[in-house]
């Protein structure tokens, strides 16, 4: 009698863990964490030149339940040497190192899901002293090349890993002219390609740059008078 007592109290302490066991493996603690999705939050950044932005990715787990912050645990990798991106002590961290015109491109992996993929522009934060060249002039359509290597740049000083300098922002800056029947503009291009016509009469022509970054923007302004 007493071995048939410990037989059945075998019998019931193994079903009882196997039980348990595969009570325990459906909430995940024998199975590791399985993501079905990453998704990557800001998808578009910005970020200062010599500065830092942090990107975090987020996790759905394969039963739908949210897994929360998993920037650490994904591979990350940035496509320009303009904008370079931490995949060893701290994930996900941007850096500027130069200015482009083309905006990098970052994926974050995870294991077989598919890459997500942001983007990050450097631009100069808090830049002072904008300056324009040429700066007030007078140009004669036909009467010469426009100096300046053919049109407008831009520049500002600013704090650059520590140190104050001078920083061409030509190619990101906003260009408008106050009669683009006498003076257009190209944006995008450094120099800003200036394309001149002969007014009837002699023409002042204002034109603005309007810089902006992290949601801030300066505005600086030269006249160009024309004359046909």
């Amino acid at each position: 009698m007493p071995s048939t007592k410990v037989g059945l109290r075998s019998i019931s302490a193994f079903a009882a863990l196997v039980a348990l066991a595969l009570a325990v493996s459906c909430r995940g603690f024998f199975v590791g964490e399985q993501l079905q999705s990453i998704t990557i939050s800001p998808t578009t950044a910005t970020v200062p030149l010599g500065g830092t932005t942090q990107l975090h990715a987020y996790g759905v787990n394969t039963d739908g339940s949210q897994a929360g912050d998993v920037t650490g645990k994904v591979t990350w990798s940035s496509n320009s040497g303009a904008v370079t991106v931490n995949d060893t002590n701290q994930r996900g961290l941007l850096t500027g190192e130069a200015l482009s015109t083309t905006a990098a491109t970052i994926t974050a992996s995870y294991e077989a899901l598919t890459p997500q993929t942001a983007t990050a522009s450097v631009c100069v934060e808090g830049g002072t002293d904008f300056t324009i060249l040429p700066a007030n002039n007078t140009q004669v359509p036909g009467g010469g090349p426009f100096p300046n290597n053919g049109g407008y740049t831009a520049s500002v000083s600013a704090q650059v890993n520590g140190s104050t300098q001078t920083v061409d922002i030509t190619s990101g800056v906003v260009w408008t002219s106050s009669d683009t029947s006498v003076i257009s503009i190209a944006n995008g291009v450094d120099p800003a390609t200036v394309t001149l016509n002969a007014p009837q009469t002699q023409t002042t022509v204002t034109v603005t740059g309007t810089y902006t970054c992290n949601g801030v923007a300066i505005t600086q302004t030269v006249q160009t008078i024309v004359t046909p």
